[in-house]
């Protein structure tokens, strides 16, 4: 136990410095005087040297954390920051001019809607007409298009910022910890150097990424973000509804990668494999299988920690003594606190910490006692049976809850009052969820069909993942606010936890007369492996029948679906002999593959055409998404072509793709099968001679039986004035409006000409431009019109002949 007495005072120190600021020399000279009083009682005089040394090691984890704490004074790039307006940053002589910088990138982007954060490490900053060495971690946050990797060196000019602080969240202390001083959003930027990075770290990188790609390809949205939040430690693009419902539920820690998420995943390799290899062997697996996970989800210091911890908890079972566990988990903290002492306001290593502590102190106990009760009800519950699996299973989840629940409520002064429910639920499904997008992904690598075809186990796995905190969250109270939750509080509940622990694992006489459940046949490993195969099957079936899209439609219809994807533009057409087609991509890569998740199924990854009315981000940046995640086998767009990075970007990679490329004209027409056909109207020759890249859009016309669409795309008054002059037949039953309801457009000559029954507005809800104005309204008040940003996703069905509008999901 010395180990313990000596890490514990270290890890005190670092504590005691965090919470005051400074070292606190009562608790010194308490911890002096307790070893002088020991050796004076127990007439031993380790005992004073014991307590002079525990006392030193306090100071020196208050003297290791006052060290390492970010300046005051700013330096390397951050004396260049202009000043913020939150009142704390520190006043330079320099003003907020633009800075011309060179950065290495040391992280794969995380993309974000609409823009991508990059991290950057400082090498050179352009002063007095001369590089000068300089370094301090720098965020970078700019468009999605050109996409940057690990390795590249960027030369920067623009604007540094010190990030922000408040009350409520110190988010410039939250990026000093990763050693970030300085923000710059959306600078001038251009690629001077590539593989610059560590070669082994970049290799990390592209097993990643490829790995990432194939779940993509094999998955929908948000099963394949799901996915890669579980394997590969990619969070960013989880759609915030599903986040808020796992948070609700107690279950974000499944895909946050902390020492939690590991134990677990450790603890169920262990219970999972012991009856087939022995307990230590399995022990053996689950570290290779930590080591592994680690490297996979990058590496990065978080992860590092979760494995060292997850690492901890598997020798603490190996060890199966409490003192053993004690001597390493302790030890483990205390050198990780000396490594990186700011790692103590890390949320993800408390909770790691806590639950680990928790699964090694609280599980096995809670664990026999409930197996008593349960043998005393006929309940076999032996080494190797159904039950004890379950036990332990259940047990396991239960002491981590227990043991992060204090740090939950303090850091987000929120507690799930269904979190043991969800855990029970979804932590036994964890190891075959991983498991399956794990293949899924080497699949996809290996053969893409491949990927594709075990894609569906996954799918049945995430989809459980997806609609249980969804379900438990719809629940009345499933979240509870606990304002004003402070440490006192959070320590009085450990405290209790410390209690209730001793008091499970104080010694009792041995149970005598506990029932035997009666003889009689046992679960055998292949009955438990056909269960395991039947459950995974009817999930399957279960996701694939919850599917917003029937498998089979009842009848031929032609569908038209104005994708929500914000501010911009997304048209999926459903013809009646199946053929798919996608008019413009929106602006958010993510949220057009989300909306195309929804309307397709799973295993339906083939569009037989996409379609760019014109290269404006608005409508261009989802198709880029589209083009790498489906079999896209043929694309057509305007003639104009731009001069920017997402339009280069959509060229090159329909050439690597292979995609067959038609430029449109006027007149044309592309057969869409059964009587279905679409129709170029526009544009022509003096709209893409003309400057306004509006009014050079494709004006489209779909056509089935006496039912028709006319599609607009982002024409304005020029460009309707065009079409008017060329005597074309622009009436039609549904017109898709066009420039999202912006004042410009839709005129009333126009109008007169198309007479709609029905006009769609594909807008985003709050956009800064006031679309669709109140003029637009107003002139198309003699039309139903449906609007994204009111009514979500519209679809619209008809048979030839009749109509049917659906307001939305």
């Amino acid at each position: 136990m010395t180990l313990v007495y000596l890490a514990g005072a270290w890890l005190l120190g670092v504590l005691a410095a965090a919470a005051s600021g400074n070292v606190w020399w009562p608790g010194v000279a308490a911890l002096a005087a307790a070893g002088l009083a020991a050796a004076a009682v127990h007439r031993r005089p380790q005992f004073v040297l014991l307590g002079l040394t525990t006392a030193g090691l306090f100071v020196g984890g208050g003297l290791r954390y006052l060290d390492e704490r970010p300046p005051a004074e700013p330096r390397g790039i951050a004396l260049y920051n202009a000043p913020t307006d939150d009142g704390a940053s520190p006043v330079t002589a320099f003003e907020p001019t633009p800075l011309r910088f060179r950065a290495l990138v040391v992280d794969e982007p995380e993309v974000r809607g609409r823009s991508q954060r990059v991290r950057l490490a400082t090498r050179d900053v352009f002063v007095d007409g001369e590089w000068q060495p300089s370094s301090g971690g720098v965020l970078l946050r700019r468009g999605l298009f050109p996409r940057h990797e690990y390795g590249e060196v960027l030369e920067l000019e623009g604007v540094l910022k010190t990030p922000p602080s408040s009350s409520d969240f110190d988010y410039r202390e939250y990026l000093a910890r990763q050693g970030i001083v300085s923000l710059i959003d959306y600078p001038e930027a251009r690629t001077i150097a590539r593989g610059q990075g560590d070669a082994f770290t970049s290799a990390l990188h592209d097993v990643r990424r490829r790995l990432g790609d194939a779940l993509e390809r094999a998955l929908p949205e948000p099963h394949a973000a799901l996915a890669q939040g579980l394997l590969l430690g990619q969070r960013s693009a989880i759609p915030r509804d599903l986040t808020a419902d796992m948070n609700a539920t107690g279950a974000s820690h499944l895909v946050a990668i902390s020492g939690y998420n590991v134990s677990l995943v450790a603890g169920l390799v262990i219970g999972g494999l012991a009856w087939l290899i022995g307990r230590r062997q399995a022990a053996a697996v689950a570290l290779l299988a930590i080591g592994g996970y680690a490297l996979l989800t990058g590496a990065s210091p978080s992860v590092v920690r979760a494995a060292i911890m997850g690492g901890l908890f598997v020798i603490a079972t190996l060890a199966g003594r409490p003192g053993s566990a004690s001597t390493t988990i302790a030890l483990a903290a205390a050198v990780m606190a000396g490594w990186e002492p700011l790692v103590v306001h890390d949320v993800s290593f408390q909770l790691s910490f806590a639950a680990v502590l928790g699964m090694a102190y609280v599980a096995p106990a809670l664990q026999i006692r409930a197996a008593v009760l349960l043998r005393r009800a006929g309940v076999d519950t032996e080494l190797g049976g159904a039950a004890a699996g379950l036990l332990e299973v259940s047990a396991t989840t239960a002491a981590a809850v227990l043991a992060t629940l204090p740090i939950i409520a303090l850091n987000f002064e929120r507690v799930s009052a269904v979190a043991l429910v969800s855990n029970l639920l979804l932590v036994p499904a964890f190891p075959f969820i991983l498991g399956a997008s794990a293949i899924t992904a080497l699949a996809g690598v290996v053969w893409e069909p491949l990927g594709q075809t075990t894609g569906w186990l996954a799918w049945a796995g995430l989809s459980w993942l997806i609609e249980v905190p969804r379900a438990l969250a719809a629940l009345p109270f499933a979240s509870i606010e606990v304002r004003g939750f402070g440490a006192g509080h959070a320590a009085t509940a450990y405290l209790a936890l410390v209690a209730f622990a001793l008091w499970l694992n104080r010694p009792r006489p041995a149970e005598t007369a506990v029932a035997r459940p009666p003889a009689g046949p046992r679960l055998r490993p292949a009955w438990a492996l056909t269960g395991a195969l039947a459950l995974a099957t009817a999930l399957a079936w279960w996701a694939a029948l919850g599917s917003s899209t029937p498998l089979v439609a009842s009848s031929p219809r032609l569908v038209v679906t104005a994708l929500d994807v914000g501010q911009g533009d997304a048209l999926l057409i459903e013809t009646p002999d199946g053929r798919r087609v996608l008019v413009d991509g929106g602006p958010s890569p993510r949220a057009v593959v989300e909306e195309l998740s929804e309307e397709l199924p799973f295993w339906e990854r083939t569009l037989d055409l996409v379609v760019l009315t014109h290269p404006q981000e608005d409508h261009l940046a989802g198709l880029i998404e589209v083009v790498e995640r489906y079999d896209v086998r043929r694309a057509l767009a305007t003639p104009r072509a731009a001069d920017t990075a997402a339009y280069r970007e959509w060229r090159s990679l329909l050439r690597r793709e292979g995609v067959p490329y038609d430029e449109a004209r006027p007149g044309q027409s592309v057969d869409l099968g059964s009587g279905a056909r679409l129709d170029v109207l526009a544009p022509g020759p003096g709209a893409l001679a003309a400057g306004e890249a509006n009014d050079a859009s494709l004006v489209l016309k779909l056509s089935w039986g006496g039912v028709s669409f006319l599609l607009a795309g982002d024409i304005q008054a020029t460009g309707e004035a065009a079409l008017l002059r060329s005597g074309v037949d622009l009436s039609a039953t549904v017109l898709k409006v066009a420039h999202h309801g912006a004042a410009t457009s839709t005129g009333e000559a126009f109008l007169r000409a198309v007479r709609p029954s029905v006009a769609v507005v594909s807008v985003g809800e709050g956009n800064p431009f006031g679309h669709p104005t109140a003029s637009v309204l107003e002139r198309l008040s003699g039309a139903l019109v449906l609007r994204t940003d009111e009514h979500g996703t519209l679809r619209l069905e008809t048979d030839g002949r009749r109509l049917w509008a659906d307001e939305g999901r």
